[in-house]
């Protein structure tokens, strides 16, 4: 006869439907590996597409996060990542240079040390506690576009206002032309789509900290008028 000893107890995981006890599941990670999550950080910051990336830097990117860098320094040496690129060193050590101008990269330790980190500001993977911690000891720096994100800015604003000012004055050569037809109704679609989207290049231009030249700046006081 099983002597019962008063008082234990345990905890089973049982099927209602069957009353079958059940083993329990381990807990499935926030990741297909296992390693956590990955974070990209977006809001007040100049967001990514509007840097004006190369496509070695989107790479060397990418390759930072396959290696574990957005939570860890990572060694890299241009001649060796070069090649798994489809790169030449000196196009790798440029991009390198650059994504540490822009802050998206981190140099950790001495200038000769060959070790980055993505910015914990911009990327992350693990725990939200271990991502606190590693922006109070790393004080990462804001992402700022430089001279050739600006460059790319200016000329994308002035493109567009010349699209636009060139699609206004083909709208009203057109409603000259034949008032109320099919083709001035057209023409007057596009030049409503491009002053919008050249009001949004110019804005966006600004916010980048663009210093807009005058027939720039005119341009966006005569549309919000």
């Amino acid at each position: 006869m099983a002597v019962t000893q008063r008082g234990a107890r345990r905890l089973e995981l049982v099927d209602l439907d069957t009353g079958e006890v059940v083993q329990r599941k381990q807990r499935v990670p926030h990741a297909f590996d296992g390693k956590g999550y990955t974070l990209e950080g977006h809001g007040v910051e100049v967001p990514n597409y509007r840097l004006n990336l190369s496509g070695t830097e989107w790479d060397v990117l990418d390759w930072m996060k396959q290696q574990g860098g957005c939570a860890n320094p990572i060694k890299l040496s241009p001649a060796e990542v070069a090649p798994l690129l489809c790169s030449t060193p000196n196009t790798v050590k440029a991009a390198v240079a650059r994504l540490l101008k822009l802050n998206l990269l981190l140099r950790i330790g001495g200038p000769r040390s060959g070790t980055y980190q993505l910015n914990p500001r911009r990327f992350w993977e693990g725990s939200g506690e271990d991502h606190v911690k590693a922006c109070r000891r790393m004080d990462p720096p804001a992402v700022v576009p430089d001279a050739k994100a600006l460059g790319t800015a200016l000329k994308a604003a002035q493109k567009a206002v010349s699209t636009a000012v060139e699609a206004a004055e083909a709208a009203e050569e057109a409603e000259e032309i034949a008032a109320g037809s099919k083709l001035a109704e057209k023409a007057r679609a596009t030049a409503q789509a491009t002053h919008e989207s050249a009001i949004l290049a110019v804005e966006t231009a600004a916010k980048l900290g663009v210093k807009l030249p005058v027939q720039l700046r005119r341009f966006v006081q005569e549309a919000t008028k």
